[in-house]
């Protein structure tokens, strides 16, 4: 199957042979975005081989952006189901370990120069109308070199759909840092993200499969229209999982334009959670818009396998046995509180100061919350 074929500077020669274009050591930032296009050109995968591809400017199409799937065609509606198409970016295979395959990172410097108030997208899907396009990202391993700037690593909000598969995004060094205690991790910004949601559209689905994200404001910030979740790990952020809890709009420089929810209504399904040594439980977010126009004032959600551990031990609280301990964590909460519906399986352990598991009786929303939802705590028996 014909491909567009990139090599990184430390490739292994017989793949930098293969390769249709090789990134620079310092930057590779304008190669990759010129490997991409010509991908979209032809409508073909750009596929990644092993190697180390260091993003270390911004990019030219907008100041708030590194990479950018562009789509220059005039808008398609999105029931025009043969104009649709995503823009695809994998590695060549899943990484063993994800450090075995293509490995994205950030320049120090270049991450140090970002604001630290305006979000900043490394990877998004831009031009024309968000309608009729996707992005399809698999086998990658994305890391930042720190967790203090508003970096949103995947941002799919100005996508009709988005896919992401068997990639894992970490913000810090693992080096010297005590994964029991969370001793060392550091507390990332609040509006980080590893993987945002879309605008949603109803061409295709909206997935997320097999992939974690460590150290972010959020590490999965679903939503869309027929989402659809399977093994995602969340470990060391303020929120593990957010829903709808963004605004999509159009176009990454778009201001103007009334902004887009995750799209309400539509089911979000979602199995086998992992939420592991994050600051929060579960947020659910707006059904409407901030002004008070309804947009569909109700959320479908299902969630078959949520499991949270060490809610104790997170960035900013590493003292497992300190008295109080769980009294500022907050629990699952929504924006609007009785706007969601559906059921929730979870189960909840190691929330105590000695590692005790099986604590049935651990409430999974803040009082007022989730009221509309069905509950079901897995260590419970079932009758």
């Amino acid at each position: 199957m014909f491909q567009i074929y990139c090599a990184a500077f430390d490739s292994p020669e017989e793949l930098k042979r293969k390769a249709d274009f090789i990134c620079d050591e310092k930057d590779a930032r304008p190669t990759l975005q010129e490997a991409i296009d010509k991908a979209d050109e032809l409508n073909v995968s750009c596929v990644l081989a092993k190697g180390t591809y260091i993003i270390n400017s911004r990019g030219e199409r907008s100041p708030r952006g590194a990479i950018c799937f562009y789509n220059p065609e005039p808008a398609k509606r999105f029931y025009a189901q043969n104009c649709a198409r995503y823009h695809t970016l994998e590695g060549t295979k899943a990484p063993i370990g994800y450090l075995d395959g293509a490995v994205i990172t950030m320049g120090r410097e270049f991450y140090d120069s970002l604001s630290d108030t305006e979000e900043f997208s490394l990877f998004y899907n831009d031009g024309g109308d968000s309608m009729g396009r996707g992005m399809f990202i698999r086998n990658l391993t994305v890391k930042l070199p720190d967790c203090s700037k508003p970096v949103i690593v995947f941002d799919g909000r100005f996508a009709g759909a988005v896919r992401y598969e068997d990639t894992w995004v970490s913000s810090f060094d693992p080096e010297g840092k005590n994964y029991a205690t969370a001793e060392g991790i550091p507390v990332p910004h609040i509006k980080s993200v590893a993987f945002r949601g879309c605008h949603g559209s109803n061409f295709y689905s909206t997935e997320m499969k097999n992939c974690a994200a460590a150290g972010f404001g959020t590490g999965f910030d679903i939503g869309g229209e027929h989402v659809y979740c399977e093994s995602l790990s969340a470990l060391y952020n303020h929120y593990g999982f957010a829903f709808n809890n963004y605004r999509g709009k159009r176009s990454i420089d778009d201001n103007d334009s009334l902004p887009a929810l995750g799209v309400g209504v539509y089911p979000i399904y979602c199995v086998n959670l992992l939420d592991e040594h994050n600051i929060n439980m579960p947020i659910f977010g707006n059904v409407a818009y901030d002004d008070g126009t309804p947009d569909f004032m109700v959320q479908s959600i299902t969630i078959r396998g949520m499991n949270l551990q060490w809610p104790n031990s997170c960035p900013g609280h590493t003292d497992r046995a300190r008295p109080g301990f769980g009294e500022d964590r907050m629990r699952a909460t929504e924006t609007q509180p009785g706007a969601w519906r559906g059921s929730i399986e979870f189960a909840l352990d190691h929330t105590g100061p000695n590692s005790e598991v099986n604590l049935v009786d651990e409430p999974f929303f803040e009082k007022g919350h989730g009221t509309n939802i069905k509950l079901t705590n897995l260590l419970l028996k079932q009758e």
